[in-house]
């Protein structure tokens, strides 16, 4: 996806100003990123990856996975940045997101458990993240870039990194 950072960085931003209250980051945080940025974060390497969902040459939505900082033995992914174009979603697209990720993190053979996050009153992503057995590990309080208070539901999934 590296030759499409420009639009990588075109639906991140319209996604941080039109829904601000559902990602950790924000339009003013991420609106400066040079464009040297924007592509090594489009282009994806052993660490992280993001995928895009296209209609024709269109960019619809994006998701990631990272390696989680936190983890020195970098056996944690974490599933991030998921945005789906409004007049694409309710068709079920989540889905693929989810099996995608997956595949690209048993693939790396490495990681042990994949983590994932969601605001309360997301329904759409607990659902989502319930479809593939993520399991719940805890609860939050947790003040979002739109200014307001809400718990962050937090959960897990534990993967077998032989099983590609």
């Amino acid at each position: 996806m590296e030759s499409d950072w420009s639009s990588l960085r075109d639906i991140r931003l319209g996604a941080l100003r039109s829904d601000p209250g559902v990602f950790l980051s924000t339009y003013e945080a991420e609106r400066t990123k040079a464009d040297e940025e924007w592509r090594v974060l489009a282009g994806g390497d052993e660490r992280q990856q993001l995928f895009g969902l296209f209609d024709d040459e269109m960019l619809a939505g994006i998701t990631a996975v990272f390696t989680d900082r936190r983890d020195p033995l970098e056996e944690t992914a974490l599933f991030a940045m998921s945005y789906i174009a409004p007049e694409y979603r309710g068709r079920g697209l989540s889905r693929l997101f989810y099996e995608t990720r997956l595949d690209w993190v048993r693939a790396q053979g490495r990681f042990m458990r994949v983590r994932v996050s969601h605001r309360r009153s997301n329904e759409v992503s607990r659902r989502a993240n319930q479809h593939f057995g993520f399991q719940q590990t805890g609860i939050h309080p947790t003040e979002w870039p739109d200014g307001t208070s809400e718990d962050e539901i937090r959960y897990e999934l534990l993967v077998d990194p032989a099983a590609k």
